[in-house]
């Protein structure tokens, strides 16, 4: 049933841009048919460039140490793409939506989806949020597929508005100015409800702009930094609140988020990427946000042990949530590691990451030189003139491509890394099959092995290990 749906209603994951259909129509249609079923549960909504998903696991889990009226929260996790299984994009509580219940909800609702022309995202979000409704669980953390404004996720009116960072990406959909994707993105902000932004990634004014106009609140993670809406309508920082009450809630959030921020510890964390030093500043503040809102009101602060317990929780957010693909080691000897930035903006904080790892490996090995070995495939819509600036030099590229038709193929990217100046070869058809095979024949123990340049290469490597 699954497969039929890939076929009759094809993802923007396989085909690209004629998947993509902007606009809410489709989806509130199908809102309505299914019975409203997104007010069912509380949710969060994530938005952003890049970091989306650490972001969205991080919060999930520890939301799901957060105790509630008879145990701890159950809390649902929608997010996309998905990597090896296509129920890792609905998730309650850490596991995946059972294969039956995915199965039922295409073979009932099928009809309806044919009559609405809905898209697979359209029908995916609509299985995560009937899943949602079905399981009860108390908040759901909701990542948007593309965008914001027009995302089909925009539907829901949720606890906090989180966008995690600017930069160009889905250009031909979302605009050629960081100020164009900002707005798009800036769209899941809504009238009274806290917007968290990760990055403000020089285009601050237009999240502060577009909360103006929802009279809302607004919190720059970068800075910790609150700034509210005055009566007449300016924007007044944290010291220039009008009542005692609302300074009182704010200083209490910012308190929160500190607390957080200085109790989890990065070299615990089973997410190792450098980005997550930014992802957990975003992560911390929008926790400190949404839990002043679910909190009793005569609930100030958090015990010790339900503190310790979040930050636990996020330390361990990787294995607790199932989330793969963000650093992850895959081999010691030589050794692999994988992780699934596919843009410049993604590439400008992967590769000194990269490049570091490459030299404490130098450093290891110093009779026998290691290679730095780059597994690196691409997209045919994605701007790589714009990644390779990122890219190491010093280092042997395995050109490959994914199988889909998305994918730009090896000999084409071959031909366009040369001509920037880079070394390499494309292993056998160039398929990822080939590209491991060419490892385990010639890569050496000592050598570094980088797998990288799309998620779906990414995902494509997983199904090996």
């Amino acid at each position: 049933m699954l497969e039929e749906i890939y076929q009759r209603f094809p993802s923007f994951q396989v085909v690209g841009g004629r998947a993509f259909k902007p606009g809410l129509g489709n989806m509130m249609a199908l809102e309505e048919a299914l019975g409203h079923l997104s007010r069912d549960f509380r949710a969060v909504h994530i938005a952003g460039t890049n970091g989306k998903g650490s972001v969205s696991h991080m919060i999930a889990s520890a939301l799901m140490s957060f105790p509630g009226q008879s145990g701890n929260l159950r809390v649902g996790l929608y997010t996309s793409p998905h990597l090896v299984d296509f129920r890792e994009r609905i998730k309650v509580d850490g596991q995946m939506v059972e294969k039956e219940w995915v199965f039922n909800f295409l073979k009932d609702h099928k009809d309806l989806f044919e009559k609405t022309d809905a898209s697979f995202f359209e029908i995916t979000t609509a299985m995560a949020f009937s899943y949602f409704s079905y399981r009860k669980v108390d908040v759901a953390v909701i990542e948007c597929g593309l965008g914001g404004r027009l995302d089909s996720t925009n539907i829901i009116n949720p606890l906090a508005s989180v966008i995690t960072n600017i930069g160009f990406d889905h250009m031909q959909y979302l605009g050629n100015s960081l100020e164009e994707i900002a707005a798009e993105k800036a769209g899941i902000i809504k009238p009274g409800i806290p917007a968290i932004i990760g990055e403000t990634s020089g285009v601050e004014r237009v999240f502060i702009d577009k909360a103006s106009d929802c009279s809302t609140d607004i919190y720059f993670a970068e800075k910790l930094t609150p700034y509210n809406l005055s009566p007449d309508g300016a924007f007044r920082s944290f010291s220039h609140r009008e009542t005692d009450a609302r300074e009182e809630t704010l200083k209490s959030i910012l308190s929160l988020a500190t607390c957080l921020l200085a109790s989890v510890d990065l070299g615990r964390m089973d997410l190792k990427g450098d980005c997550q030093k930014k992802n957990i500043k975003t992560v911390c503040t929008a926790l400190a946000v949404i839990l002043r809102k679910m909190l009793d009101k005569s609930q100030k602060d958090l015990s010790e042990n339900t503190l310790a317990d979040m930050v636990e929780a996020i330390e361990n957010a990787a294995h607790i949530t199932g989330l793969r693909g963000r650093w992850e080691k895959l081999g010691d000897t030589p050794l692999i590691i994988c992780d699934i930035g596919h843009n410049a903006h993604g590439m400008k904080l992967l590769m000194p990451q990269v490049e570091r790892t490459y030299n404490q490996r130098l450093e290891e090995y110093k009779e026998v030189k290691p290679r730095l070995i780059m597994f690196f495939g691409v997209m045919k819509d994605k701007d790589l003139a714009s990644e390779v600036e990122f890219l190491p030099k010093d280092a042997h590229y395995l050109y490959i491509n994914a199988a889909t038709p998305r994918a730009l193929p090896a000999a084409d990217l071959k031909s366009r890394m040369d001509e920037s100046g880079f070394r390499g070869e494309v292993p056998g058809d160039g398929s990822i099959s080939a590209g491991l095979q060419w490892i385990k024949n010639n890569a050496k123990p000592e050598d570094f092995v980088f797998i990288g340049g799309s998620s779906y290469v990414v995902a494509e490597v997983l199904k090996f290990f």
